[in-house]
This record gives C-alpha cells, structure tokens and sequence, in this order.
C-alpha cells in the first residue's frame, strides 16, 4: 500500500516538474516568441480568423475609425490615408490565403493603429 502510494506521488511529482520545465521555458522565451508560437498554433481556425479579419477589422473597426475622424478629428485627411493605408493590408494578406502567423500580427497592428487613431481623435475633440 505505502509503495503504491509513493508510486503515485512521485509520477504526480514528475508530471508538475514536467509542465514546470515548459513554463519555465516559455516564459524565458520573450513575448513575441510566445506570440508566434500562438499564431502557429491557430492554424486549424484559419477560417474563424479571416471572418474575424473581415467582418471585425474591415467591416466594424475600420468603419469606427473613419466615423472617429470625420466627427471628432475635423475630417483630418492625414489621418484619413494612415487609417486607409493600415488596413488595405489586412484585405490583401487574407486574400493571399496567408496562413495565420502572417495574418494575425497584420490584424492586431491594424487594429493596435485604430486605437491610437480614435484616441488622438478625442484628444483632437477635447481640445
């Protein structure tokens, strides 16, 4: 009995030092390596992220955007070609059947600049 139980705990041992490594591993990694690896794994949903791409990026966050500076930036046509030219790359990299360790940063980029586009719009307003 006290073998058997000894047994279990030094597997259980094993499998936390085990998944301890890995962390350990990841962690000392980097971000964007994490990120990367993220990326690579979201292969199978390809298609969730081309509509993701699509419909929340093209479709809702560009549109928002646009709205932010005709109404709160003055119409500021500057803004207008950053706006414009940071997400015809999305567009064309999903069209290119790009796989998602490609496509992926290109959306959160885009929509990383949106943000600081809607932002500056309000700092614009405000002021």
């Amino acid at each position: 009995m006290q073998q058997a139980l000894s047994r279990d705990i030094n597997i259980t041992a094993q499998d936390y030092s085990s998944s301890f490594a890995e962390r350990a591993t990841v962690k000392g990694e980097g971000v964007i390596k994490r990120f990367f690896a993220w990326c690579d794994k979201q292969e199978q949903y390809r298609m969730f992220w081309i509509g993701v791409a699509l419909m929340a990026g093209i479709g809702t966050v560009l549109p928002l955007t646009l709205a932010a500076i005709v109404f709160l930036a003055n119409n500021n046509f500057t803004l207008w070609i950053i706006a414009c030219a940071i997400n015809v790359p999305i567009l064309i990299v999903n069209l290119a059947a790009q796989p998602p360790k490609i496509t992926l940063p290109t959306l959160f980029f885009a929509w990383f600049v949106d943000a600081i586009i809607i932002i500056y719009s309000v700092a614009v307003f405000f002021m």
